[in-house]
C-alpha cells in the first residue's frame, strides 16, 4: 500500500439514458411497420454497463465495506456525456445520488473537463449524450442505441496519472468495450500498458458487452494481454470465439481452449450463464459455480451487477487476506468473487431497472443461498452440453 493515500477503484465505460419499454406478456414478435402494447408507462433511467456497474459496486461497498470498512476504497466513474442536455443531466444526477465520483472525459485537453465545460469550448458540441431504447419482453431484453458523444471517448482520455498523485489506484474495470469505438484497435491496449508500467500491482477487469456490428473484433484479443479478468455473457463469448457447433467440441471446451491460446498472460475468463450461474475458464480448465434460479422480472443489467459483485468480492477477499498486491490471484479468491457476482446478479433480475441496487438484507440472503447451493452440490461440476 502507498502510505498516506486512499485506495481507489476506477470504472471506465459507457453511460446512457435508458428508455424502458415493457411489452405485455402476450405480445407477439414486433416487426418493422407493426405496433405493440406496453404493460406499463415508459420510464427513463440512467443506464449503460459502466454506470450500472458503478452503482452496484458503490452500493456493495456502502452495505458491507471492504474488510468491514466502507471508507477503505474510493470509487470513480469515467465516461463521456454532454452535461448540458437532459440525458447528460440525468446521468450526472444519478452518480451524485448514489455517491460515486463522476468524471466526464469528453475533452482531454481542458483540465476542468470532468467538472463541466462551456459548450462553446467543446469540439462537436452538438452531439447528444448516448441514449438507448430498452425493450423488455418474456424475460429477455433488446436494445436500440444511439452512441452520441460516447463514440468520442478514446483510450487516451482515461485518467490515471493525476489520480495517482492523490490515490493508490488498485483496480480499473472497463465496461462496454464494444460500445466505445475509440477504445478499439490498440487505443485501450496502449493505455492499459502505460498504466501497468506505472503501477505493477494494479489489476484490470473488462466487460465487452454485445457488439452491434456483429464482427466481434475491434482488437479485443490484443487488449486481453493486459486484462486479468474478462467477464462476459455466453452469447458474447460465442460471438468472440466464433464458435461453430460443427467443431466437434462442446462450447465450453472450445471456449476454454480458445481463450487459453488467445490470452498470452492467461486471463481469467468468467462466462455468465443467467440462472445457471457462471463458468470459470482458466489455463484450459473449466469450472462451474451455481446460482439461485429466479424467474426474472427484468434481466437488464444482470451481467453488470455480476461484474460489480465479482470486483467487490475480489477486493474484499484480498483485503481480508491482507494481500496488497492484487496481482497475486488465487483460485480461492476467484471462487469467493464469483459467489458475490452470482448473488449480486441474481438480486438484480428481481428489480425493474438495471441501475437500481437491491437492499443489503436481500443481498445477504442471496449470498447465503448461493454459498449453500455450491457447498451442497460441490463447486467443481461438469457443464452440460450447450
Amino acid at each position: 500500500m502507498v502510505q498516506g493515500k486512499k485506495k481507489l477503484i476506477s470504472i471506465v465505460g459507457d453511460a446512457f439514458a435508458d428508455v424502458y419499454c415493457y411489452l405485455e406478456d402476450n405480445t407477439p414478435e414486433v416487426v418493422v411497420g407493426g405496433d405493440a402494447r406496453l404493460s406499463q408507462p415508459m420510464t427513463t433511467r440512467a443506464g449503460g454497463s459502466g454506470i450500472n456497474t458503478s452503482t452496484h459496486l458503490r452500493s456493495l461497498i456502502n452495505h458491507f465495506g471492504i474488510n468491514n470498512d466502507d471508507s477503505a476504497f474510493q470509487l470513480n466513474f469515467q465516461t463521456v456525456i454532454n452535461e448540458n442536455d437532459v440525458y447528460g443531466k440525468l446521468i450526472a444526477s444519478h452518480a451524485k445520488m448514489y455517491g460515486f465520483n463522476f468524471l466526464n472525459r469528453r475533452v482531454s485537453d481542458y483540465p476542468s473537463c470532468f467538472f463541466g465545460t462551456d459548450e462553446s469550448m467543446l469540439p462537436g458540441g452538438g452531439k447528444s449524450t448516448g441514449h438507448c431504447a430498452v425493450i423488455v419482453a418474456k424475460g429477455e431484453r433488446s436494445f436500440m442505441t444511439h452512441l452520441g458523444c460516447l463514440e468520442d471517448f478514446r483510450g487516451s482520455y482515461i485518467l490515471d496519472e493525476s489520480m495517482n498523485e492523490i490515490y493508490d489506484l488498485k483496480h480499473v474495470h472497463v465496461s462496454g468495450y464494444f460500445n466505445m469505438p475509440g477504445f478499439w484497435n490498440g487505443e485501450l491496449k496502449s493505455k492499459l500498458a502505460q498504466m501497468k508500467q506505472r503501477n505493477k500491482q494494479i489489476t484490470f477487469s473488462l466487460v465487452p458487452q454485445h457488439d452491434a456490428t456483429e464482427t466481434w473484433d475491434g482488437g479485443l484479443l490484443d487488449v486481453l494481454a493486459h486484462v486479468d479478468f474478462l467477464i462476459l455473457s455466453e452469447n458474447e463469448a460465442k460471438g468472440i470465439t466464433k464458435y461453430d457447433k460443427s467443431a466437434g467440441r462442446s462450447f465450453f471446451e472450445y471456449a476454454a481452449r480458445y481463450f487459453h491460446d488467445a490470452c498470452p498472460n492467461n486471463t481469467h475468463v468468467l462466462i455468465t450463464l443467467g440462472s445457471d450461474g457462471c463458468a470459470y475458464l482458466y489455463n484450459g480448465a473449466i469450472e462451474k459455480i451455481a446460482t439461485v434460479k429466479k424467474e426474472p422480472i427484468d434481466p437488464t443489467g444482470a451481467g453488470d451487477a455480476f461484474a460489480a459483485g465479482f470486483v467487490y468480492g475480489y477486493l474484499d477477499y484480498m483485503a481480508h487476506q491482507k494481500k496488497d498486491d492484487l496481482c497475486l490471484i488465487t483460485s480461492d479468491a476467484i471462487r469467493e468473487s464469483v459467489l458475490w457476482g452470482c448473488a449480486s446478479g441474481s438480486c438484480c433480475v428481481m428489480i425493474n431497472g438495471a441501475s437500481l441496487p437491491p437492499e443489503k438484507r436481500i443481498i445477504e440472503q442471496m449470498l447465503n443461498d448461493v454459498r449453500t447451493i455450491n457447498e451442497t452440490k460441490g463447486v467443481k461440476r461438469p457443464l452440460e452440453e450447450r
